[in-house]
C-alpha cells in the first residue's frame, strides 16, 4: 500500500480519482499500480497470481487479500 501511495497509484485500487483526471491519466495510474503490485510480490506468490488472469490493479489487490487470508 505504501508503494502505491508513493508512486501516486493508490487510485488504481481505491477508484477515487480526482474529478479532473483524464482517461489517459487513469490508464497510466492503472498500469503503474498494477506494475507496483506485481514487482512487490515474492516469486512464489507472483507465480501463483500469474495463473489467475487479473487485468486491473484492483482485481489483483483483491486476489492478494484473499490469498494471504487463506494462508497459502
Amino acid at each position: 500500500m505504501a508503494l502505491l501511495w508513493r508512486e501516486g497509484s493508490i487510485h488504481a485500487i481505491d477508484g477515487k480519482y480526482p474529478d479532473n483526471t483524464s482517461n489517459f491519466d487513469k490508464e497510466k495510474i492503472e498500469g503503474d499500480g498494477l506494475s507496483v503490485i506485481q514487482m512487490s510480490l515474492a516469486p512464489n506468490v507472483l507465480c501463483e497470481m500469474s495463473t489467475i488472469t487479473k487485468e486491473t490493479a484492483k482485481e489483483l489487490w483483491k486476489s492478494l487479500k484473499g490469498f494471504t487470508r487463506t494462508g497459502q
